[in-house]
């Protein structure tokens, strides 16, 4: 008897109280699972089942087996995916879902050099700033920039996140600069749909709460990048956003000694993946190389 083969024939039969429905689950003939739990029973010396024309009902011995079962079968899959985390070779789709401006800025421009070095993963990446359920979404890992709030699953920071007032040099032209931070709500704001209104600026250990106002809000950062160099507005900008503009004088950063933040804790860019005894081989290679290819500390802060 293949002993899997009818483990598995048994719990299907369990979830499904019929034969015939765990058959068209397994895609194997009813006449073979009611074999299975045949020859299950004959070695167990017990029935699992008691059979009605309708359905089937476990026994008592049955709902026993039926957690030990559930316990085989678990303990199966570990062991395939703590040997499969060990595979040198990682294969297979990697499912990403990550926030489009840093995936334009600072993935794509490496993705080229990950397929290259693993080329039996195929990557299927979802551009999104949404926090989709991982779990539900069949999401292998996620970036997510900001606060994790609770939740059950894996975390891994990338980098801190660091947010900078900046101005295009014609909008610093027309209007003169700011000497401390409550002296922003004179200046237009490019705001965003997501990040409060209502910020605090921080230097060293002082903290100073402003509330900034403006005409246009912007739900797409690198469109408020592009605010910005076109004179609308202060923004408030992440670090990886801007690094190239600054370094090629299209935007400059007022009060440079403050940094804003939106919340309690610091904002950070993070890996999240579901929680798993073993991170698979395709998640761990891909978090391992765009570390190494981002840097400690982040390129964009040299």
């Amino acid at each position: 008897m293949d002993y899997l083969a009818a483990l598995t024939a048994f719990i299907e039969s369990a979830d499904s109280n019929n034969f015939s429905r765990a058959a068209d689950r397994l895609n194997i003939k009813a006449s073979t699972v009611s074999r299975y739990i045949k020859e299950l029973e004959q070695d167990l010396g017990i029935a699992l089942f008691n059979r009605s024309t309708r359905a089937l009902h476990l026994t008592e011995g049955g709902e026993t087996f039926l957690l030990h079962a559930r316990e085989v079968l678990k303990q199966l899959e570990r062991a395939k995916a703590a040997t499969s985390a060990l595979n040198q070779h990682p294969r297979g789709v990697l499912k990403l879902n990550v926030p489009p401006a840093f995936c334009r800025h600072h993935l794509m421009p490496r993705f080229k050099g990950f397929l290259e070095r693993f080329p039996e993963i195929k990557l299927e990446v979802t551009l999104e700033n949404a926090q989709v359920n991982l779990i539900h979404e069949g999401v292998d890992l996620a970036i997510r920039i900001g606060t994790l709030a609770d939740s059950t699953l894996k975390a891994r920071k990338l980098a801190d996140e660091t947010l900078r007032v900046c101005v295009s040099p014609a909008f610093a032209a027309l209007y003169e600069p700011p000497s401390a931070p409550e002296d922003l709500i004179r200046y237009p704001a490019i705001l965003g749909t997501q990040l409060s209104d209502e910020i605090t600026l921080i230097a060293n250990e002082h903290a100073v709460p402003i509330s900034l106002s403006g005409s246009l809000r912007l739900n797409d950062l690198d469109a408020q990048l592009i605010a910005a160099k076109e004179g609308l507005g202060i923004a408030l900008l992440p670090d990886w956003l801007v690094a190239k503009s600054l370094e090629q004088g299209d935007l400059q950063v007022w009060l440079p000694q403050w940094r804003a933040q939106s919340t309690e804790q610091r904002s950070a860019i993070w890996f999240v993946y579901p929680p798993k005894r073993v991170v698979s081989s395709k998640v761990r290679c891909f978090i391992d190389f765009i570390v190494s290819q981002i840097g400690d500390p982040p390129y964009w802060k040299s």
